[in-house]
């Protein structure tokens, strides 16, 4: 005991243990889905603040029963080492907060009752990722291997056991595939670099493969296909978990690759190509918006639009503190919660979400769809709504280098904003859907909650720089 005490319990002993635990106690006692739902969301919430505001200068607790808990304290699993980091722990206490909006969702809206599962068992496995600080291989090295095992098990969470075609959330694992043998020959060549110091041709092929292998991870277009075709089949609350999960993984990979090889921009065209297939993905995205015919599809070709714009953040070649990265992914993260709490509503009461069946429906949920469009306009960029703010920056950025990418976004983001006016005109047309019940009480909470997050951020943006003054310790 009095050893325990003099070490400390490491904290991430613990905090895996709860995962494990979490996990358990969700699939044993999934028949009251609601509560295990409901009780996952607030611990995932308080687990995410409390790592959120943890002072790692001071990295030991000391607890009234005596008992310490050391923060910092590595652990070692097959012979890598995981340990809580300045440069970790933001990203850490992001996902956390993901899985909790996912498993509030749930709560109102029930999807598959092993979905508490998969996310605990998916927070488990990411921050594995983002708490891997050594072993035999480069953790940025052995990171995209890992991320194919999260993305197979995100395919169950995608699918749901709904009858719907699961090519959609398969397409998820291209992306990863293709990466991981482009890190591990990156890997294998910068152990040459040692040997050979002046040889600028090793240098420059670690360069190019790493390069390429963010590149892939980042999934621009044309690996873009399973967000619209998983928007359109998988459970919204799902989609929303796993693609920002993965995405906030994606960039902090790309955050620390850069970090540990600052070469990588000097001996690759990273930058350049970083910047053609982010515009072509903001550009495909406004423009398959105006065809699209289903509501969910039309909400994934907007989240592709607006993730073209960070990709093409990420190529503006003043854009190095990340500042501008994290601001348009948290304004995604609010847009994207605010489309999906509306969305998830209205499949909950008419079933399809095909444009022929939501003739009417806003009128019988006017709260919920009113949180479905400004959250879809918001990942668009549109005046008045939450993404408007980054997005402006980011053009402003853009055209500061050239500005023919900007105008392209501009056109393309209209072309999406046109696809939300005929759902809006669907929505709040003539009233087809008599036989829809109305709102329940607790989803016009949600939806009035999201909305008002949404129009507080488009008011006064300034709100998140403390958030994402703090995130920053882990991209600078």
């Amino acid at each position: 005991m009095n050893n325990v005490d003099a070490a400390g319990v490491p904290f991430l002993s613990l905090l895996f243990g709860f995962y494990l635990a979490a996990a358990a106690a969700s699939f044993l006692v999934r028949v009251w889905w609601r509560a295990v739902a409901l009780i996952g969301s607030a611990a995932a919430l308080l687990l995410a603040v409390s790592i959120w505001l943890l002072d790692l200068s001071l990295p030991i607790w000391v607890l009234p029963t005596g008992w310490t808990i050391d923060l910092a304290a590595p652990i070692a699993l097959s012979a890598y080492t995981f340990q809580l980091q300045p440069d970790n722990a933001p990203v850490l206490a992001t996902s956390l907060a993901i899985g909790a909006l996912a498993l509030l969702l749930h709560a109102l809206y029930r999807q598959d009752d092993n979905f508490p599962v998969l996310v605990w068992l998916a927070l488990g496995g990411y921050s594995l990722i983002v708490l891997l600080s050594g072993g035999p291989t480069a953790a940025v090295i052995i990171a995209p291997v890992l991320l194919v095992i999260l993305t197979a098990l995100s395919v169950f969470a995608l699918h749901g056991r709904r009858d719907s075609d699961v090519t959609g959330p398969l397409r998820f694992l291209i992306p990863p595939v293709l990466a991981a043998p482009l890190f591990l020959l990156a890997g294998w060549w910068s152990e040459q670099i040692p040997l050979n110091p002046q040889d600028m041709a090793i240098m420059q092929a670690v360069g190019t493969f790493l390069g390429l292998g963010i590149l892939c991870l980042l999934a621009p277009f044309p690996l873009h296909g399973a967000v619209p075709a998983s928007s359109e089949s998988a459970p919204p609350p799902a989609m929303f978990f796993v693609s920002l999960l993965y995405q906030l993984t994606v960039l902090h990979l790309a955050a620390r690759v850069l970090a540990a090889y600052p070469f990588v921009l000097q001996q690759s065209d990273w930058p350049l190509w970083m910047g053609v297939l982010g515009l072509l993905t903001a550009v495909w995205g406004g423009v398959a918006a105006i065809g699209a015919n289903h509501a969910g599809r039309l909400w994934g070709y907007a989240a592709l639009h607006d993730w073209g714009v960070i990709v093409l953040a990420l190529a503006i070649p003043d854009v190095r503190s990340w500042a501008l990265v994290l601001f348009l992914f948290a304004l995604r993260a609010i847009s994207m919660f605010s489309a999906v709490a509306g969305l998830s509503a209205i499949e909950g009461r008419i079933g399809s979400l095909h444009f022929h069946n939501l003739r009417g429906v806003g009128l019988r949920m006017p709260w919920n769809s009113a949180a479905f469009l400004l959250g879809g306009l918001g990942l668009v960029g549109f005046p008045l709504s939450a993404g408007f703010a980054g997005h402006w920056a980011a053009l402003q950025s853009l055209a500061t280098v050239d500005w023919r990418p900007a105008t392209a976004v501009v056109v393309a983001s209209a072309g999406a904003i046109l696809g939300f006016v005929r759902v809006a005109r669907l929505l709040f047309g003539g009233l087809e859907n008599r036989g829809v019940a109305r709102e329940g009480a607790w989803s016009i909470v949600l939806a009035v909650g999201a909305l008002v997050v949404t129009l507080s951020v488009a008011a006064s943006p300034q709100l998140l720089s403390a958030l994402i003054n703090s995130a920053l310790a882990a991209f600078d």
